[in-house]
């Protein structure tokens, strides 16, 4: 019996372990970040000029290879008639991270705002390999490709790199004044 749970434990602990060495914050140049959780949660954010969005899921590794799940946020939005009775219930992509029963006007105004939920979608499959997080193609091989600055049509590459927290304050536009 004793030598059962042990092996359990063992098992249990190296698979806590493999995922624990995925959790972290990844940047790709400027524009875009993943943070992988320990809770098996994570945030993408995606930046660019004045646009940017943002998007939450799930995520779970098998080997070296990082799945994510999106979970949308909804709020409900109370469509009324014109004697202030409420006629219908709608979900709507939330504005936040909040889920909240919102007034159309307010729903109206996150849709023409030029940021929002999930209006870049995250990948769904990466690769981690030296605190790298490599995307997958739909065929199954890794993007190694590079894009190129906006202005200075200098090459960069695509993959996530890992930072720690403190790294965070040195990024473009985190820059305390």
């Amino acid at each position: 019996m004793r030598l059962t749970e042990l092996i359990l434990i063992l098992l249990i602990s190296k698979a806590c372990l493999a995922q624990d060495k995925h959790v972290g914050f990844y940047y790709v140049r400027f524009h875009e970040t993943i943070e992988l959780k320990a809770d098996s949660t994570f945030i993408h954010n995606y930046r660019f000029d004045l646009s940017s969005s943002w998007t939450t899921g799930k995520w779970k590794s098998k080997n070296d290879t990082i799945y994510l799940t999106t979970i949308l946020v909804k709020d409900t939005v109370r469509l009324i008639n014109s004697s202030h009775k409420t006629i219908n219930d709608s979900l709507v992509l939330s504005a936040d991270q909040k889920i909240e029963r919102i007034e159309p006007n307010e729903y109206i105004l996150s849709e023409i705002s030029s940021g929002g939920q999930n209006r870049q979608n995250p990948p769904r499959k990466l690769f981690w390999k030296k605190e790298k997080l490599y995307r997958i193609k739909e065929n199954g091989n890794l993007d190694l490709s590079k894009a190129k600055q906006f202005w200075t049509r200098k090459k960069y590459k695509t993959y996530f790199i890992k930072k720690n927290k403190h790294a965070l304050l040195r990024l473009p536009g985190n820059i305390k004044k």
